[in-house]
């Protein structure tokens, strides 16, 4: 099958199609499975006469998903420049594109246009990439997120901790009960104790501290991660980028954010210029100029 000369409107059909099989389950994990790729296949068939095959479809999701990372990294880099909000995308000179063309392989096609189908790719890509230094894992051992994304260590001396128990006569005491608070607002249910017995001291008590900090943070992480924010916060942040209420990108704002995933997207633009850019953009591509 000869290759696919995708254009403007076939990359729209096709990141459209890519998101309702998202929305309907499809994609099980970072591709689609077969009932997806089918649904695709036959969409771009009945809408606009394209006929793809399965492998196709299949490198064209994997070259958008390249494309969505390098664009959300470079947005990372983009304190500090210029923006065009007819391109949709920053203006710096020669140097830093070549600077940042090198850190950031694939980026340097978003020099002339800024990336299309922004809404759509977001939905399909945006949970399953990791961009910028936020992402934390077991493998980092004691370092644990805070809400904003930095980390902190828990800090577990054993050998001190022996030696204080040492010191006091091997005695064990009775522990005050943690009751941590979790990023829902609840407190989980507490270890209940067989009558008789007491609770460990030293080093056993120390592991359980580090261990429910480690929790309670990553669990606040993950929360800030969703992003939870409410329709009041939001529309402060429309408010500060400039988008006053008697303005279109107030209005149109007033109609994105009752959907979670534009929301997110508004939320993670990195300055005020470029949330009210945006808004404008969106309002135009909906209700024209």
């Amino acid at each position: 099958m000869p290759d696919i000369d995708w254009n403007s409107e076939s990359l729209r059909i096709l990141c459209q199609l890519f998101a309702e099989q998202v929305d309907r389950g499809n994609r099980p994990n970072t591709h689609l499975n077969s009932v997806g790729y089918a649904e695709v296949e036959k969409g771009l068939k009945d809408r606009i006469g394209l006929v793809a095959s399965k492998p196709q479809i299949k490198n064209k999701w994997d070259k958008l998903k390249e494309e969505f990372k390098a664009w959300k990294k470079l947005m990372l880099r983009q304190t500090g420049t210029g923006w065009c909000p007819i391109k949709g995308t920053i203006v710096m000179d020669d140097e830093w594109w070549k600077k940042v063309r090198k850190d950031i392989p694939g980026c340097g096609k978003f020099r002339k246009l800024g990336l299309q189908n922004e809404e759509e790719l977001q939905k399909c890509f945006g949970n399953i990439i990791s961009v910028g230094n936020d992402h934390w894992s077991p493998h980092m051992g004691n370092a644990v997120p805070s809400v904003g994304g930095a980390t902190h260590e828990v800090d577990i001396d054993l050998t001190q901790q022996e030696d204080d128990a040492a010191s006091e006569g091997g005695d064990t005491h009775e522990v005050e009960q943690i009751s941590p608070v979790n990023a829902n607002g609840k407190t989980p249910p507490r270890p209940i104790l067989d009558k008789g017995k007491k609770a460990k001291t030293g080093t056993a008590q120390t592991i359980q501290e580090a261990v429910t900090s480690m929790a309670t943070s990553a669990n606040s992480y993950a929360s800030n991660k969703e992003g939870k924010y409410s329709i009041d916060e939001v529309m402060e942040h429309v408010i500060a980028c400039g988008a006053t209420y008697e303005t279109n990108e107030y209005f149109i704002a007033s109609e994105l954010f009752v959907k979670k995933e534009q929301t997110k997207m508004f939320m993670t633009l990195p300055n005020n210029e470029i949330r009210f850019s945006w808004l404008t953009r969106k309002y135009v591509a909906k209700y024209g100029n």
